[in-house]
């Protein structure tokens, strides 16, 4: 494999050479590859012009998205009940391979889901009050599982730095940010990408509690008696 590193600033040693060479040394500690610095301020240029226009384009997407999803969030059927939760493997934003839910076997989990940035509200409601009653207790754990479409992989070394930014230090090996079909999962769980969901799975993987939207408090009652009720 190939990488090239394209600069617009030609001072060697200078900030923008070196944090260009930390990022490099970073890549190559995962990846090896042959790598090859450029020096083209034209090329950077255009480059920054193609994100910005990525950029704002996802941005009036989501907008749009947001506006026709005004009002309370529905309710979900039960169709997924008893269902195993369709496989995600991805990176965590610690650097490590998470696989669910084989990798949470065993545990009584909450996993949230999300397909837009604006639905992040919704499964802190559900993530954090789980947390505050069940992380610090044996045979529990938790997920956030943001859907990216894999045309955004490019992007990813920012969209993940970016999270990390955001998210305790503790919880980076929680966080798995999966880039790739997201139609896939849309369809197997049956799912409207304007919400975000929550999801608690048994110790096999299998989908004994669903909800939709942001956590109200017998929604939360709910999820708790579940919750112990799988832990006796």
């Amino acid at each position: 494999m190939k990488l090239m590193a394209i600069t617009g600033r030609p001072r060697r040693g200078g900030n923008t050479d070196i944090l260009t060479d930390k990022v490099i040394e970073g890549y190559l500690s995962k990846t090896p590859a042959e790598v090859e610095k450029v020096i083209d301020p034209a090329a950077v240029l255009c480059m920054a012009a193609a994100f910005v226009a990525v950029l704002l384009l996802s941005q009036a997407a989501s907008a749009q998205i947001q506006k026709k999803s005004s009002g309370e969030a529905q309710k979900m059927d039960s169709a997924n009940i008893g269902m195993k939760f369709p496989n995600v493997t991805a990176d965590s934003l610690a650097g490590t391979k998470e696989s669910i839910p084989e990798t949470c076997r065993g545990k009584v989990t909450l996993v949230t889901v999300a397909f837009l940035r604006e639905s992040q509200s919704q499964l802190d409601s559900w993530l954090n009050p789980f947390y505050e009653k069940f992380g610090k207790r044996d045979g529990f754990m938790f997920y956030e599982i943001p859907m990216i479409s894999s045309g955004y992989k490019f992007m990813k070394f920012v969209i993940d730095g970016g999270m990390r930014g955001g998210i305790p230090t503790f919880k980076h090996k929680l966080v798995v940010t999966m880039y790739g079909d997201v139609e896939k999962y849309l369809t197997a769980l049956q799912l409207d990408p304007r919400y975000g969901y929550a999801f608690l799975l048994d110790r096999e993987g299998s989908i004994v509690f669903q909800a939709q939207g942001a956590a109200t408090g017998a929604s939360l009652q709910e999820l708790y008696a579940k919750a112990e009720a799988l832990a006796k």
